[in-house]
This record gives C-alpha cells, structure tokens and sequence, in this order.
C-alpha cells in the first residue's frame, strides 16, 4: 500500500480516526486530511489489490458489503424505485422535459451511467428513450447486461476509456460509485469533458457527517478496501463547484436503519420516523448531487 497525497486538495498531512480490518483479514487506516477534511483510506492499496474484493459473491451472497441476489428481478426492481425517488427529489424531470424542448424533434437524449454494475439504469435510460451507455470492470455484472439485458456496456476503467473525448452526453450518472474510486477528483474532472454544453451530472455517495461519526466502526458504509473515500456533504458541494460545475442541487437520506426482513412493527414505524427525519434535516448518511456544465 502506498501512502498517497489527499486527492481533494493535494496535501500530505493526515489525522487517524479508525483502522479496520476487511473480510479477507487485511488492515487498512482511515484518516481525515487536515486541511480540506476529505476521510480516506490511507495508505491506500492498488487497483488489483481493491479488484479482488469484487468477485462474482459480492453481487450474489448478501453480506454487510455486498448484495443478496444482485441480478434478481425483486432487486433490480427496488434499485430502479429508488432511482426514480432520487430523480424525483432533484426535479431532474424539469430540467429533462426543458432539454428536451431545446432539441430538434425526434432526437435522443443521450445518458452514461459510470460504474454501472449489471446496467439497471442503463436499461431504466434505454426504456425511456434515451441513448444509454454504461461503462463497468466487473465481469459478472457486465456479461449480464450485455447478454441478457442487451446493453451498450463498456468494460474499461473510465479514465483510461475514450481518451479522445468521441462520445458526448447530455446525463452521466455516478450511482454510489465516486466512493469506490481511486482517483475521484480526476474521474469528476474527465466527466465534464464528456458532457455536452448544459448536460448534468448525477452523483450519490455515502455521507462522512454526524450519523458515521455517532456510529464509528459500526457505521453501515464504512467498508475497506471497497470504499476508499468519504465525502462530506460541504466537501462535496466546494469540490464540485471548484472544478467548474454549476448550479447544484441536493439532498441528504438515510437513517441508518437498514430494512430488516420480517422487523416488527415499533421498528419500521421507528424506521419510518427516522428516515424522514433525517432526510428533513439534511442528516442523512447518503446524498446526492445533481450539477451542470
């Protein structure tokens, strides 16, 4: 592992807050960076080092980490709600329906979802007329959208993918993908090339605010090595507006209190409070951005 300057502000001096263990027995740091604040692992591993984390069990055995069953049709149809929840509370619609009112009749929208596991917003872009694109390593989940789903799927790793900037698109999505990522800032900077004039970018990420730090080692997104970076929600937004972006909108949800199958009532009416609460009071431990070129 390489100890490695902070990838938001390019300093070298960090503060220790944890050091966790991951599945496989590795332990790794998690530090704060003292002058923009942006939570890390640190020293960090490589790229081949992180890749082993995501063999075919994350996407197929439920785990803390991972998901139970990621290509079943009861799943794929709760991440598109939940894509259609986001989209909703960041009057994306309005900003779509306007687009498309600026554009010669009968033409597409064009969308590229960056880290797309096995395409379901890809596929949610596709049935809704656009020209989708996704882009993904893994090889499980993009052999599953390319044959059975029937996806434009690229397997790259983004930055070293279309180094001559040939595709432009009006939306690229980040779904709970920036956090995973060795190099976000660059990756951020290199969407902004991608996009035409106007278009928008759509991020989500887990939140470093009160509810990790309340929560510690226990917090639910505090994964290594498969999560690299944690991002507050002010250290999002300077971040975002320092590379040129414009125009942010935002959210925060989340309580914490994952789904449990077969909960008892006080707890989802408990559940039920809290998520609303927090989403309320901009408290939540997951946000979402929406920003324009």
């Amino acid at each position: 592992m390489e100890l490695i300057p902070c990838n938001t502000c390019g300093q070298n001096r960090f503060r220790p807050i944890y050091t966790k263990e991951s599945p496989l027995g590795e332990s790794f740091s998690i530090v704060s960076c003292e002058f923009c604040g942006l939570v890390q692992v640190n020293p960090q591993p490589n790229f081949a080092d992180v890749k082993k984390y995501y063999d075919d069990s994350y996407f197929t055995q439920r785990t803390e980490r991972g998901y139970d069953n990621y290509y079943s049709d009861k799943l794929r149809s709760e991440i598109s709600r939940v894509f259609q929840l986001n989209l909703n509370d960041l009057d994306f619609f309005s900003w779509e329906k306007k687009r498309i009112s600026e554009l010669p009749p009968k033409t597409k929208l064009s969308s590229l979802d960056i880290g797309c596991a096995a395409g379901y917003f890809v596929a949610y872009q596709k049935d809704r007329g656009y020209d989708a694109y996704g882009i993904e390593i893994a090889d499980g989940p993009v052999r599953f959208a390319r044959e059975t789903l029937k996806l434009n799927i690229f397997q790259e790793n983004f930055l070293d993918w279309d180094s001559n900037f040939q595709y432009k698109f009006d939306l690229i999505t980040l779904w709970a993908t920036i956090e995973h990522l060795h190099q976000p800032k660059e990756t951020l900077e290199k969407i902004k090339s991608h996009l035409k004039p106007g278009g928008v970018l759509i991020l989500s990420t887990c939140r470093y605010g009160l509810l990790a730090k309340l929560a510690g080692l226990r917090w639910r997104y505090l994964n290594v090595p498969e999560h690299l970076y944690y991002y507050s929600y002010l250290g999002l937004k300077k971040l975002l507006l320092s590379l040129g972006y414009l125009h942010p909108v935002s959210f925060t949800y989340g309580s914490g209190m994952t789904t449990r199958p077969g909960a008892r009532l006080f707890f989802k009416l408990r559940k039920w409070f809290m998520d609303r609460f927090v989403k309320w009071f901009q408290l939540g431990d997951m946000m979402v951005y929406m920003v324009q070129k």
